[in-house]
């Protein structure tokens, strides 16, 4: 494997990691941000039936997904670093067989 292809693996490897840490750095900050606020007796998400109050009490619930797409962005980055790796290996592999 050349430079340019061990530096994307390293790249890619790092980012997933930092994506990883982004995800769990935030995930408590979010959720519990979120459950104060639903939990709010003046905002009462559970019984409401104003439209504005249902339009809130939705987009805080939509914050967790946000976490959820940062788990996926790493997956998906480290997901690249395991199949870069894997093929790296592979021609490893068959250029001994020469």
């Amino acid at each position: 494997m050349n430079k340019r292809g061990q530096l994307s693996i390293f790249f890619l490897l790092m980012m997933g990691v930092v994506f990883f840490l982004l995800g769990l750095a935030l995930a408590p900050a979010i959720n519990d941000t979120v459950n104060e606020g639903l939990d709010d007796p003046l905002l009462n998400c559970s019984t409401t039936t104003d439209d504005q109050t249902k339009a809130v009490c939705t987009s805080m619930d939509i914050d967790k997904l946000y976490i959820g797409i940062i788990f996926g962005l790493a997956g998906v980055l480290l997901v690249g670093v395991a199949v870069r790796w894997e093929k790296w290996i592979r021609e490893e592999i068959y250029s001994w067989e020469l």
